[in-house]
Formats: structure tokens, sequence, C-alpha cells
């Protein structure tokens, strides 16, 4: 059973990485609206949260979470025929986004393979490959959390990622892209520092199960102090705000703490606390994040995030003369939106 708040949510924060991408002026106002953090995390957050939902659900039918791997070869799928696509279009008559894609058009037979194998990912097109990777991994990991019956155990699965994600912060990816080929292009996102965000999405729904029978069976600490943390969330996500855009005298954080390429310690942290305070919101009020318009985005995510970087791919080769003023620059973006939706509209199963 889905749950109709987190399909809007995803909805929505597919709407804002697609403003964010078009550029300025929208993304001034919209990027890292709200702290230290963008809409990517909570993607990520939310893409492992309703994972280990639904394989909390299909655990019984299928206990090795085989739709996962089913999946991920679908994400596959729909990353490499965007990415050859892409490529060929900006060799025949998309010029201007050319060079994104010049480690192929150098290397024809090696960066098509490192392609394949999602080791090389022009820019836009780095984040799918992240989603197969995590969904892949994922596979093998969910069946444990779901299996979990104390919260201790939970926290004990989630520790590896923790592990990675610290070991992020001090090199690990450049070490390992070190033995390939320096002219491939390994995208924006540390995949050792993302996974962080993703698997302490599943952790946070799998603990949050537990806390929850816990609570039927009459022991409701994990919840009582959940929801007597609240206020606190409340404040620090203020003071983050104000920090983040300069309303307190305080110098901004170095880059190691808001880095969103490894995802530094301050953004997490300040990430999370939102994620913490919207799931307050969807537990109380589940009404209160459901629209209708973003819903049916969010249940059609896949095709949705892929059509959005076919459009930004579109507006890239796009003379600056069109880019850079208005009213098309405001204009262009909002009628991708709604390209968006009715693409998402058109994907819904007819009625009998």
């Amino acid at each position: 059973m889905r749950i109709r708040a987190l399909d809007s949510i995803r909805g929505l924060l597919l709407l804002q990485m697609t403003l964010d991408h078009f550029g300025r002026p929208i993304s001034y106002y919209l990027y890292q609206c709200f702290g230290f953090f963008s809409a990517a995390e909570g993607f990520f957050f939310l893409s492992g949260f309703v994972g280990m939902l639904a394989a909390t659900s299909k655990g019984v039918k299928d206990p090795k979470q085989s739709w996962m791997r089913w999946r991920a070869f679908k994400t596959w799928r729909y990353h490499i025929v965007t990415l050859v696509s892409l490529c060929l279009a900006a060799w025949l008559f998309l010029p201007r986004v050319g060079y994104l894609f010049e480690s192929i058009y150098s290397h024809p037979a090696s960066g098509s393979a490192f392609s394949l194998l999602l080791a090389n990912t022009p820019e836009y097109l780095d984040v799918l490959p992240l989603y197969v990777i995590f969904l892949l991994a994922g596979s093998f990991v969910f069946p444990l959390f779901t299996r979990a019956a104390r919260k201790r155990q939970v926290l004990c699965l989630w520790l590896p990622a923790l592990a990675l994600w610290i070991a992020a912060q001090f090199g690990l990816r450049d070490a390992c892209n070190g033995i390939f080929p320096q002219w491939i292009h390994h995208g924006d996102f540390d995949p050792f520092g993302w996974q962080f965000v993703y698997f302490s999405g599943a952790a946070t729904a799998s603990w949050w199960r537990i806390a929850r029978r816990d609570e039927s069976a009459g022991n409701a600490l994990a919840v009582n102090a959940v929801r007597r943390a609240t206020p606190a969330i409340i404040v620090l996500l203020v003071f983050c705000f104000l920090w983040s855009h300069q309303f307190i005298a305080l110098a901004e954080p170095a880059s190691f703490w808001t880095s969103k390429v490894h995802v530094g310690p301050l953004r997490f942290a300040n990430f999370f606390t939102f994620m913490l305070l919207i799931c307050a919101v969807v537990r109380r009020w589940p009404a209160l994040l459901d629209f209708r318009a973003t819903n049916v985005m969010g249940r059609h995510s896949l095709d949705v995030y892929t059509a959005h970087i076919v459009l930004i791919y579109l507006w890239m080769a796009t003379p600056g003369t069109v880019r850079y003023h208005g009213p098309w620059n405001v204009l262009v973006p909002v009628v991708a939106c709604v390209l968006l939706w009715a693409l998402a509209k058109a994907r819904e199963p007819r009625a009998p």
C-alpha cells in the first residue's frame, strides 16, 4: 500500500530539482532554501525510506527482495537509453552540449564500456547510476533490516553505511577512482557519501517500524522520545536556516562541513533533522502534504526524472540569448514542470 503523502513529497522534490537544474533566476530562491541541504538529499533519503517500507510489505512473498534487482535493471535501462540518445543527439544536432560526452567521443570503445558499467557518467547523468548501485546493494541489505527484531540490530546494520560515509569525508572516492583512466567523468556525487543518505532512510523506516511495534506492546519509550525531541528539532532547523542565509552574524561553515559532493557532516545533520520534522507532520497530519498534482509525479518518479534530464539538456543546448534572459528563463522551466506532470499523468493506468 502506497502512502500518498510520501508520493506527493517525492513529486515536490522532483519539481524542485527540475527548477534548480534550469538555473537562475528560479534556482537562486529554491536551491538550499531551507538550510545547508538541497532537494537531492530528500530524494535519496525518501527512496531508501519508501524502499524499506516496500521491502517490509513484500518480505513474505519475496524474502530475497528480488524486486529490487529487477528495479535496478529497469533503472539501468532507462539510464543507458537516455545516455545513448543524448550522446547521439549532441553529436548530430546539439553541438552546444557535445563537450559533455567528450569522454565517449574521444574513446568510443572504452568510453562506451565504462558508461555501460556506470563508471563514466556525464553531467546530470550521474544520479540514476547511483540508484542502480544502491538498489543492487539494498537487495542484499534490506532483507537483514526486515528481519531485525530490535532497534539495536537496526543500528548495527546501519553502522557500515556510517563507516563508509566517514571514509568518504577523507578521500575514499578519490582513492578508488585512481584505478580508472583520468579522462573518465565520475559525476558530482560521491557514492560512498550518498549511500549514507539512502541507507539512513532505510534504517529510519526499519527503526520506526520496531518502535511502533514496541509502542503497541506497551513500551512507548522510543516513540515518546522522538515526539519530545520535536521542539528541539524546530529550533535547530530555524538556526541552520538563519545561518545558511546569513541572517545571523556567524561565518559560513567550511566546505568540509557542508560539502554536497561528500554529504558533509553539518549538511547531513541539518537535512536529517528536517526529514524528522517532515515525518512528524506526515504522521500527525497525513493529508497536509498530499497534493494531487505532485502525487502522480511521485508515483512515476523514474519516468519523470529521466524526462527532466532530457529537458535540461535541451535547455543547455539553447542559445545564451534565450537561456540567460527573461521571460524565457522563467517561462521555460515552468512549462517544463507542466510537461513532466503531463507525462506522469499519461503514465497512469487507465481505469477499466
